[in-house]
């Protein structure tokens, strides 16, 4: 049978059919989807010339009803289309898709399977369309089906122009994701597909499905599902949000207010609703005139509530959207361009290095455009000042600078001059908690070495409190690492110096109390030199128990250690520099008397020093006296009571007496006074 249209083929040809054939291809997908197809399949073989000898596109849907015709093919610039045919463009595509087939093919032929309602059985026909008469269509009478299943399926002949290079899974994907992968997202519940040659197109290779989210909100009575869809890649669209009711249908086109092209979040969203059902789609290009469906007063309310509601959901995603892109270009700054600024390595400098990277950040998400392009020296120049006004009684003009760069709406505002005042909070509290626990372990270990001395060793106490907290020496020895190698060296030389025959051999109960030395740490760091030079510092601290006095003999066996370094050839290199320390509850006259030889050096408890090696004799009050000073500013401002704080510490172990009250306190302070290295 033929059916014609009342339209010539001149007027099909001038009515802008695509000559693309990728956008040609999705027309068809589209009229798969259109009749409620789940699956649309794109098969195509090879000839021997590489071209492409067959190719058809087919789907799952509920295919053509014959009585129907004039309405689908039949009509022409008059099909209604919904929602399904917008593709992310401004109109519908108004009945052309059938006639694509004309920029690869000069025949299409239809082959469809539908089933009526109330009718129990299935009926198939064909319809064909020849490229040089548009205007005919040519179809079949409807025979009953052996196949028990809806679908329709488009077979192109004579194809032209198409090669195997065309056709191939990496070309075709990206053009059908740019078209479909919204719509995959969008309708993801229903778990369509688009293959390829039995391959599905995979939609999250164009579409961020971590920042992507559909939600639902309830307005006045009338639920709304939102859907955001944020694009992996850059789009030519707009920003829009498109309006749709329970059938799919558009009903409205707006641009969101997000369309801040420097941040990269690139999206789109979908509302539907059965709330627009009753609103009527005026048929104009959005581009250029904005059209709203809302002239209702109460109409009016529930689309501000709408929009406001949209804003929001965007907002928050934008927000973790630029939190994880301020973490990355902070990372940048820091790791791979070495703009940021070099902080020491002490508990301070982390907490104002932290400091910085957490405003920077919030900058960075208000607008990165203020870090947009800027060269390495602008940068870290950038970042310099704005260090310095951190750690400045300037600091609140952080916010003064950044709104005079950045509009900033109120609520940015507030938030970013909350975050500034938190930062600062935060790293006061995280100071005096700092200080704190550090005073703490001073006043545990002063009671042990001052009030306890008889119940005390340096294995089983001294020892154990030193060696969880070395910056009792200082915090350039807290951050030094243990060197065992040395550390196993000079184990082996106590042997043979105090009467072992060898360096395995056991030294006997009373050589071992009184000779050996009794303890030491051995650690490491890197240091420059005056010339710019970087030196090695090696740290070797020998701890005495508290009832023995810093002699001339404990002083001699440090001195020995000394003196077996120096011969070591591994160890007695010229960049290398070592520091040996004797620390007691007393020095006793003649060892305080070296003090003097060395004063004019201007360093505490330095009693000997041989080219690079130094030797230092120290109190214990020495230690406890150098914290003191090296915190005295804030230990003024926390205004710290001594005796009360000891008072409450040996409240902790009032039930324990003599040695086990010694080991309670050591126990609180290596595990109970929390992270404090």
């Amino acid at each position: 049978m033929i059916l014609k249209l009342s339209l010539k083929n001149q007027s099909i040809e001038s009515s802008g059919i695509t000559n693309d054939y990728k956008e040609a291809i999705c027309e068809y997908v589209w009229n798969g989807f259109e009749a409620h197809a789940t699956e649309v399949n794109i098969d195509y073989t090879l000839n021997i010339a590489s071209g492409i000898g067959e190719l058809s596109i087919s789907d799952n849907g509920e295919g053509i009803v014959y009585n129907s015709i004039s309405d689908t093919f039949g009509a022409f610039l008059t099909s209604q289309k919904n929602l399904l045919s917008l593709k992310m463009k401004s109109k519908a595509n108004k009945g052309k898709g059938r006639f694509s087939f004309s920029a690869f093919a000069t025949t299409a032929k239809w082959i469809t399977i539908y089933n009526e309602p109330d009718a129990d059985d299935y009926k198939t026909y064909e319809i064909v369309l020849n490229n040089d008469k548009k205007e005919v269509l040519n179809f079949t009478e409807p025979q009953v089906s052996a196949i028990k299943k809806t679908g329709t399926k488009v077979v192109f002949y004579n194809i032209f122009s198409l090669t195997s290079e065309d056709m191939a899974f990496e070309v075709l994907e990206p053009a059908l994701l740019k078209e479909f992968a919204w719509f995959l997202y969008l309708y993801k519940s229903r778990k369509l597909k688009i293959n390829i040659n039995g391959k599905p197109i995979d939609y999250k290779k164009y579409i961020n499905t971590e920042y992507s989210e559909k939600t639902l909100t309830t307005i006045n009575g009338n639920r709304f599902e939102v859907t955001l869809i944020v694009w992996e890649e850059a789009i030519k669209e707009k920003f829009r949000c498109y309006y749709f009711d329970s059938k799919d249908e558009v009903k409205n086109i707006e641009t969101t207010s997000f369309n801040r092209n420097t941040v990269g979040f690139n999206h789109s969203v979908f509302v539907k609703s059965d709330y627009f059902d009753s609103h009527e789609y005026i048929d104009k290009e959005m581009e250029n005139d904005q059209i709203s469906l809302f002239i209702d007063e109460n109409d009016k309310k529930v689309y501000k509530e709408l929009k406001k509601f949209i804003a929001g959901f965007i907002e928050k995603k934008i927000g973790n959207y630029m939190s994880q892109k301020a973490d990355d270009a902070v990372r940048q700054m820091i790791e791979e361009r070495k703009t940021f600024p070099e902080f020491t390595d002490d508990p301070y400098g982390k907490m104002r290095k932290q400091d910085l990277e957490k405003v920077t950040k919030e900058i960075y998400k208000l607008e990165p455009k203020i870090f947009y392009k800027l060269k390495p020296v602008q940068e870290k120049s950038l970042l310099g000042f704005l260090n310095l006004l951190l750690n400045s009684q300037e600091r609140e003009n952080v916010l003064t600078i950044v709104e005079q760069i950045v509009e900033l709406t109120p609520e940015q505002r507030q938030d970013f001059s909350d975050m500034l005042r938190k930062t600062k909070l935060e790293n006061i509290v995280d100071t005096i908690k700092f200080i704190q626990e550090r005073y703490k372990v001073i006043e545990l270990l002063r009671t042990i070495v001052f009030d306890m001395p008889q119940y005390a060793n340096e294995r089983d106490h001294i020892q154990k409190i030193v060696q969880q907290h070395f910056w009792l020496f200082g915090e350039q020895f807290n951050l030094a690492s243990s060197d065992e190698r040395m550390k196993k060296a000079l184990e082996k030389y106590t042997n043979i110096l105090y009467g072992g025959k060898n360096i395995d051999s056991t030294l006997d109960e009373d050589t071992e109390q009184e000779r050996r030395m009794d303890i030491f740490l051995c650690n490491t760091r890197e240091v420059e030199n005056t010339l710019g030079n970087t030196l090695e510092e090696n740290i070797i601290v020998e701890l005495k128990a508290p009832k023995v006095i810093l002699s001339k003999k404990v002083l001699r066996q440090i001195e020995d250690y000394m003196d077996f370094v120096r011969k070591q050839i591994s160890f007695n290199s010229e960049l290398r520099r070592w520091k040996f320390i004797a620390v007691c509850k007393e020095v006793d006259e003649d060892v305080k008397g070296k003090y003097k030889t060395f004063e004019d050096r201007g360093k505490v408890g330095l009693v000997n020093i041989i080219d690079n090696y130094e030797v230092y004799a120290l109190t214990w009050d020495d230690i406890f006296k150098s914290f003191e000073l090296r915190h005295a500013p804030l230990l003024k401002r926390l205004n710290y009571d001594r005796e009360k704080l000891a008072e409450e510490l040996m409240n902790e172990v009032k039930h324990e007496e003599g040695r086990n009250k010694v080991n309670a306190l050591r126990d609180i302070a290596v595990n109970g006074v929390g992270d404090l290295t």
